[in-house]
């Protein structure tokens, strides 16, 4: 009898102890976890407007250089009503992960002499000309982060509209103008917007 109640005892002690391992390895299996750390690279955003970084630098109005090659009846590098000219803005977009479109707006400065200095087209890498359906219209476009091309030169046309029909000055205004070389400033306004979302996915 009491070797009976001794195997007894010891098979329920030793369903215990098998009891006990199950148990332990089950909340292990469902404790149990890891961890670690991985080094993400960050995407680069560096695109520079006629050699400025735009993360750097918010004004460019230094590096934008007009030119005014001057005609018959203009002299080279005078602006006058009738004159045209233009000024080039060099992207580089090397330092760019990710897609993005750049958009250039013009108007003319507040504090312009010259009221009557409109933009009238563009050209892109020395291509022809494009010529705007009306006055300082925006130039806007994708570049795609596969593009094999990482610049592009956009040229802007500039000119003192003296179309009686559309221009804001008189004859007077100009004349005064030109006589107290009153200065013409066009305000130049470049701005890039990341593409990181595909529509419709």
């Amino acid at each position: 009898m009491k070797n009976s109640k001794k195997i007894m005892l010891l098979i329920i002690g030793i369903l215990i102890v098998i009891a006990i391992f199950f148990m332990v390895q089950i909340y292990a299996k469902y404790l149990s976890s890891a961890s670690g750390a991985t080094t993400l690279t960050i995407a680069k955003w560096n695109i520079l407007v006629n050699n400025a970084s735009i993360k750097s630098n918010t004004d460019i109005s230094n590096s934008i250089v007009p030119v005014f090659p001057g005609n018959e009846h203009i002299a080279k590098d005078i602006i006058a009503p009738t004159a045209e000219g233009y000024f080039d803005l060099e992207l580089d977009f090397t330092d760019a992960d990710v897609s993005f479109e750049y958009e250039i707006t013009t108007t003319v400065d507040e504090n312009s002499g010259v009221k009557d200095l409109v933009t009238t087209g563009y050209s892109i890498d020395d291509g022809e000309k494009i010529v705007f359906d009306t006055y300082n219209q925006s130039i806007k476009e994708t570049i795609e982060l596969t593009t094999e091309v990482k610049t592009k030169k956009i040229r802007i046309y500039i000119l003192w509209n003296d179309d009686e029909n559309t221009q804001v000055m008189t004859n007077q205004e100009d004349t005064e103008a030109t006589i107290n070389n009153a200065p013409a400033i066009l305000k130049v306004n470049v701005s890039f917007k990341q593409i990181t979302t595909t529509e419709g996915v």
